[in-house]
């Protein structure tokens, strides 16, 4: 059973945190993910309240520095730290520290639209396509290898929340074939083509 550390917020995140549950060869032994005590976005707080109703140890992303967290990986002997719209830079003494590595979720088709708002990008260039790449991380921003990929096709009525809905129902394989491929020893993940890359900056 692999050892997980959560790092992840908004739908997706919840997504991603439940799909985790219904795994029996996942154990998540911390959940850190952001919280507001009174917040008018349904969704700002969804993870933190279904991690607290099914009882998983959580921490406030603002609150656990990455020494503590560093300590959690390394006094649990956790396996792997996963990430999803973790709006922070983890340092390579933190991503490196789990015993096969630290992933990441990200809502595009990398290596194009790294950063923060992909989907608002995709949709505002008029992409037929878009996506969920599950990379490791590195020491740049959305710049790992690619360990998998599932497409999610573009409509001409689409906005952010339905292309994060058609996302949501392709997270289950994604995760399926990201555990695989990591699991498999002569599985080799894709270095990313920086002449294909572009940067989606957050959304003003």
């Amino acid at each position: 059973m692999l050892r997980i550390i959560l790092l992840a917020n908004w739908g997706l995140g919840l997504e991603l945190l439940k799909v985790l549950h219904c795994r029996k060869d996942i154990d998540v032994k911390l959940v850190v993910t952001q919280y507001k005590k009174e917040s008018h976005d349904g969704w700002f707080n969804a993870v933190y309240n279904f991690a607290l109703q099914h009882n998983y140890k959580v921490e406030g992303h603002e609150s656990i520095s990455f020494e503590k967290l560093r300590e959690f990986i390394v006094a649990f002997n956790i396996d792997l730290l996963v990430c999803h719209a973790y709006m922070k830079i983890l340092p390579e003494k933190v991503f490196s520290s789990p015993r096969l590595g630290s992933i990441n979720i990200h809502p595009s088709l990398l290596p194009k639209y790294r950063g923060p708002s992909p989907t608002y990008w995709v949709l505002k260039h008029r992409e037929k396509t878009t996506g969920l790449t599950c990379h490791y991380i590195d020491k740049g921003v959305d710049t790992g290898n690619i360990i998998c990929q599932s497409n999610t096709t573009v409509q001409p009525d689409d906005t952010i929340g339905s292309i994060i809905e058609k996302q949501k129902l392709t997270l289950n394989d994604l995760v399926d074939t990201c555990i695989k491929n990591i699991l498999d020893p002569v599985f080799k993940s894709e270095p990313q083509k920086e002449k294909l890359s572009s940067y989606a900056p957050r959304q003003n």
